[in-house]
């Protein structure tokens, strides 16, 4: 959004409080990305906007890995000990059910009509308008959770990066393989690979003590959780899907805000949401361009894993809306992979060209955050 534009929003939050000057609340933001990371810089680009949105109502101090990690991130919102945060709902797999199965379908930007170096954009438009707009049940696990989703952001697609070469199919088995949720586990589970899990926070020692051969990971973090340094093998193509990060803030934060400051902070939440999976795809480029340099082999996979993989996403995107019926009694799973698959399709079509972060902002903005009703939002 342009500055214009922002300082205007800014002066009708200002009016709308009848020129009495409010103490601004201040809300933290627990980050579970390293304080150097360009993660982290988003999360003070949106801390930013919150105060020229809210004309000062509302400040954010964010506190990367300093308040609560991401395995920490969800009983710390619920319970107050920070306002709001990235939380990874895949380490929670009995609290976000919905959400991880809604997840779980990005695996569809690896088939032909959705795949390219933007389908991360397109999934996160899709899944955030799916949840934000469509979905009750969603909203609901995130409330029994005392907080309310602010929107999200997708990260590139996974590859495998490796202390180890893998040449052939037959490499992987026996292989231990940090998988960050359930996806990836099955995955690995079908190739004959030992699915090991562990946070992200934990994995580069992991890999660098020999826990784990690989790590499915995204090409962002690659860079961000120094992978960059200990790994000597990435491999393109497999195993795919992308990880979904959920934004969400502390119910009673919310409902504390006035609706003045809750527009604002959805508008500040669509350019989070924009910058941060804008910033995934850069740092994919990024880590690709200095792999040479660290003489890592960064490589499209042999052709027979690829297509193996392919092979695998083909009957696991059927098998997914079963699974969740049968561990967590979800009943509308094949209703929520065809309204996913649309949305898809739409936002695909929507992304296409998009250059930028402040562009793709103020397409999730009209799309989907604007369209919210901030007076029952989150109630």
């Amino acid at each position: 959004m342009n500055r214009s534009l922002k300082a205007l929003i800014a002066g009708a939050s200002l009016l709308a409080l009848g020129g009495v000057a409010a103490q601004a609340a201040e809300l933290s933001f627990a980050g579970g990305w390293p304080p150097n990371s360009k993660p982290t810089a988003t999360l003070e680009q949106f801390a930013a906007d919150v105060k020229e949105y809210s004309g000062g109502e509302v400040t954010v101090r964010v506190f990367p890995l300093s308040l609560l990690s991401f395995a920490e991130a969800n009983a710390g919102v619920r319970d107050g000990l920070a306002d709001m945060t990235g939380n990874l709902t895949a380490y929670f797999p009995a609290e976000y059910p919905n959400l991880n199965m809604l997840a779980e379908f990005s695996e569809l930007v690896e088939l032909e009509e959705f795949s390219g170096e933007l389908s991360s954009i397109a999934f996160t438009g899709a899944i955030t308008e799916y949840v934000m707009l469509n979905c009750a049940d969603c909203q609901k696990e995130v409330g029994n959770q005392n907080q309310v989703y602010l929107g999200a952001a997708s990260t590139t697609s996974y590859v495998l990066q490796c202390v180890v070469p893998l040449n052939s199919v037959a490499d992987l088995k026996g292989k231990r393989i940090r998988a960050a949720g359930a996806y990836w586990a099955r995955w690995a589970e079908a190739v004959g690979a030992v699915p090991v899990s562990m946070s992200v926070n934990e994995t580069l020692e992991g890999l660098n003590q020999g826990v784990v051969d690989c790590t499915a990971s995204n090409t962002a973090d690659f860079v961000n959780f120094g992978f960059i340094d200990v790994v000597d093998y990435v491999y393109v193509g497999l195993p795919g899907a992308q990880f979904n990060v959920p934004f969400t803030i502390n119910k009673e934060t919310w409902n504390g805000l006035s609706d003045d400051a809750k527009k604002a902070m959805m508008r500040a939440s669509a350019e989070l949401s924009a910058n941060m999976a804008w910033v995934y795809i850069q740092e994919g480029r990024e880590g690709r361009e200095r792999a040479p340099s660290k003489n890592i082999q960064y490589v499209d996979a042999p052709q027979d894993m690829i297509q193996m993989n392919r092979d695998f996403i083909a009957a696991d995107k059927d098998a997914v809306a079963s699974i969740y019926k049968d561990r967590f009694n979800i009943t509308s799973g094949t209703e929520a992979a065809t309204a996913i698959n649309d949305l898809l399709g739409k936002w695909t079509e929507l992304t296409k060209n998009v250059s930028g972060a402040e562009e793709l902002g103020e397409l999730y903005w009209n799309e989907v955050f604007s369209k919210v009703d901030l007076a029952t939002y989150g109630s």
